[in-house]
C-alpha cells in the first residue's frame, strides 16, 4: 500500500511540476529582407529583448558570457557579403560575470548583406544563437531558427 501511495505521489508532484511550469523567452526574433539594387541586398535581423534582460555583443570576449553567433545556410542563390553587422553595442560592468560586458537591451538590429546569384524568389535559412541573462542570472545559451523570405528581382 505504501508503494502505490509513493508512486501516485510522486506521478502527481510530476505531472503539476509540468503542468505550471513556464518557459522563459526574453528574446525573440524578426527577420526581413531588403533590396539595395538587382543583385545585392541584406538581411535584416531584429532581437526585440524584455524588460530587464540582454544579449550580447558578437565581440563579446574574455571570461564574459557567450557571444551572439549567426549561421547562414549556403544554398547557389546567393553569396554573402562580409560579416554580421551589429550597432555600437553598450559596454557595462556585469556583476554576475565579475568583467565588463557588451551588450545589447531592448532591441537591436543585425544587417547581413548578400549578393544574389539569380532574379528568382528564393528562401534563406540560418540559426542565431545567443546567451540571454538579467541582472541576476544567465539563462543557457539557445538557437533560434532564422527564416529570410528574398523576393524575386524583376
Amino acid at each position: 500500500m505504501r508503494q502505490k501511495y509513493f508512486i501516485t505521489l510522486f506521478f502527481s508532484f510530476l505531472f503539476f511540476g509540468n503542468m505550471f511550469s513556464q518557459t522563459i523567452t526574453p528574446v525573440k526574433w524578426e527577420c526581413s529582407y531588403n533590396t539595395i539594387d538587382e543583385n545585392n541586398g541584406e538581411l535584416i535581423i531584429k532581437a526585440n529583448i524584455s524588460i530587464e534582460w540582454h544579449i550580447y555583443s558578437q565581440l563579446q570576449s574574455g571570461d564574459g558570457p557567450l557571444p551572439t553567433i549567426f549561421y547562414f545556410e549556403r544554398t547557389p542563390d546567393f553569396d554573402l557579403v562580409g560579416n554580421v553587422v551589429e550597432p555600437n553595442p553598450e559596454k557595462a560592468y556585469s556583476g554576475v560575470f565579475t568583467a565588463d560586458v557588451l551588450m545589447f537591451s531592448n532591441e537591436v538590429v543585425f544587417k547581413q548583406k548578400i549578393k544574389r546569384s539569380n532574379k528568382k524568389a528564393f528562401t534563406i535559412m540560418g540559426n542565431v544563437e545567443c546567451m540571454a541573462c538579467n541582472n541576476v542570472s544567465c539563462l543557457p545559451p539557445k538557437k533560434y531558427t532564422l527564416t529570410v523570405k528574398v523576393p524575386s528581382a524583376d
